[in-house]
């Protein structure tokens, strides 16, 4: 089959956290390589005009979707929703889910809905950005709270300072994040952090991130993702309660293919679910799926054709 590519490359020279969810070559490289193994013909498609300039002149069978797409909380779902008008099938999930995942308070509005257990929380809007409205928000909840961008991913926004355990912490906060768009207050879960990869409906397996030194309050911000290997051990743990709480998700989305869901452990122990990706990073080397796959035994090469050949199935129906 000859199947397209569609992906944002992160520009050249790129500082700070605004690219941060675009891929690198290296990423599409390999992933050319895996189709192949495959026994399919990648093209190279990337995304906006280009992409359906290349659609419409090359030709495909199907689509790779990789895409972040730009703009607001609907960035992600804007190639899955064009594929979808030009009748061409892509890999991953429809673009009404991707598009609730992505904006994380509504993805956990709909986790509390299906019963699924997720730290209480309230969102703050850009235009309520001011020292009063930073002062009373999280007034029902406890502390230490927890803020982070309710609309971006990859950990964009999420830094040392996004614990607060004061209200002079928590508007510092609010402020920062309020760059990103609407600011998400959470309670902090103080327990163990956990990611769950999902291909086809099946668990491949719950890792366990831990940090290699001890740390008080550690989170996996995006600072210890970018130093991963000096200060981060991953372990894969037999942990059913956690995998529940990811294939809940996985269901409760209607979620297609491919995912990863992030869970975390609150003061009593319980998973919680924090947020899902069904757009995961497919770097070959420090991509958090592929690391976790790879953990699990599986090779670049079988990840990649696990989530095609979920696809082909349902492409096949």
């Amino acid at each position: 089959m000859r199947i397209g590519l569609t992906y944002n490359l992160k520009p050249e020279g790129a500082v700070g956290d605004r690219y941060e969810e675009f891929d690198s070559l290296e990423t599409i490289e390999a992933l050319e390589g895996a189709l192949r193994a495959c026994g399919h013909h990648p093209v190279r498609l990337g995304w906006g005009t280009e992409m359906l300039d290349l659609l419409a002149a090359e030709g495909v069978d199907g689509v790779f979707n990789l895409a972040e797409g730009v703009g607001g909380r609907g960035r992600e779902s804007q190639v899955p929703a064009t594929l979808e008008m030009l009748g061409v099938p892509c890999t991953g999930s429809d673009p009404v889910a991707i598009g609730m995942t992505l904006d994380k308070a509504l993805a956990k509005l709909m986790a509390k809905a299906h019963g699924i257990v997720t730290a209480p929380w309230e969102v703050v809007a850009p235009t309520l950005m001011s020292a009063r409205a930073g002062k009373s928000a999280g007034a029902t909840l406890r502390y230490p709270l927890f803020v982070k961008p309710s609309c971006e991913g990859s950990s964009m926004g999420v830094t040392a300072k996004s614990l607060c355990r004061n209200e002079a912490e928590l508007h510092e906060a609010v402020a920062r994040v309020g760059a990103y768009g609407p600011a998400l207050i959470e309670e902090y879960l103080t327990g163990d952090e956990y990611t769950v990869g999902i291909v086809g409906g099946e668990v491949i397996a719950v890792m366990q991130v831990v940090p290699k030194m001890k740390e008080e309050n550690f989170f996996y911000s995006i600072e210890v993702k970018r130093d991963y290997k000096n200060r981060v051990e991953y372990r894969i743990v037999d942990a059913p309660e956690v995998g529940a709480v990811a294939l809940a998700i996985w269901r409760a989305f209607g979620l297609r293919d491919v995912a990863r869901i992030d869970v975390r452990c609150d003061r009593d122990g319980v998973p919680n679910f924090v947020e899902v990706n069904p757009l995961p990073g497919v770097h070959p080397v420090n991509s958090d799926l592929v690391i976790l796959a790879k953990a699990a035994g599986w090779t670049y090469n079988q990840l990649i054709a696990g989530i095609i050949g979920s696809a082909e199935e349902r492409w096949a129906a």
